[in-house]
């Protein structure tokens, strides 16, 4: 589709992505010297533990970008209790995500998504402890659409926890290093932590690779075709 076609299909979300940058702009510039090193250090210490993980616990599942509060963790709780509080975190992400999708919400969502002309297909038993594996490590669609799309399969819950959490896990020690780098601002952290990037970024990259050689029609959710449509019709 061209973009002139795209765009008046769009308006609304552009016009609200450019109003919503606008205002960010604005407040980045209002309040720029409030956006030092010291004033994120000390914001990050004196917020309250309690309402923190609580916040921790809950806003990721409602859009909020996970990365923010793994970055926070470090800089609150250091390294080690960072590494703690996002696992704990990470877990309940998973375990809420697959309730929610497998309660009143998913046949809304499911619903949602056939009216965009989007399907989420099977995934093959022989291969749901790879794809869950796979697909929680890739870079690709954000942390919330991972979650969400990944309940909506056929997959069980033992292998999404016990697989996708441990996965998720693992790769916030990157950003909870950073967090806790700030504060130290130790030379083997910082080192770490952009070397850590590099690699993640590299294994990530990799992995959507493998994916697509070992499990080419495993697509978790892609726009339905003509074909597949009129298909899915004539089976009904």
């Amino acid at each position: 589709m061209k973009l002139r076609e795209l765009l008046p299909r769009h308006r609304l979300k552009i016009g609200i992505a450019l109003v919503s940058l606008v205002c960010l702009a604005w407040l980045i510039h209002a309040h720029q010297d409030e956006l030092s090193k010291e004033a994120l250090i000390k914001f990050g210490r004196e917020i309250p533990s309690g309402w923190f993980m609580l916040a921790f616990l809950v806003l990721p599942l409602l859009g909020v970008p996970i990365s923010v509060f793994l970055v926070l963790a470090g800089i609150h709780f250091g390294f080690t209790g960072g590494m703690a509080a996002s696992t704990v975190a990470v877990f309940f992400h998973n375990f809420a995500a697959y309730r929610l999708t497998h309660g009143l919400f998913r046949a809304r969502m499911r619903g949602f998504l056939e009216k965009a002309g989007y399907v989420i297909p099977p995934i093959d038993v022989r291969h749901q402890v790879r794809f869950t594996a796979l697909f929680s490590a890739i870079h690709g669609p954000p942390y919330i659409a991972k979650l969400y799309l990944l309940a909506l399969t056929d997959i069980p819950f033992p292998i999404y926890f016990w697989v996708g959490a441990p996965v998720y896990a693992v790769f916030c020690a990157i950003p909870v290093a950073v967090g806790n780098a700030v504060t130290t601002m130790h030379v083997t952290w910082i080192y770490f932590a952009v070397g850590g990037v590099a690699l993640l970024t590299l294994a990530g990259y990799w992995l959507k690779w493998r994916r697509q050689e070992v499990l080419p029609a495993t697509d978790l959710c892609h726009r339905q075709t003509e074909e597949e449509s009129r298909n899915d019709g004539g089976s009904r």
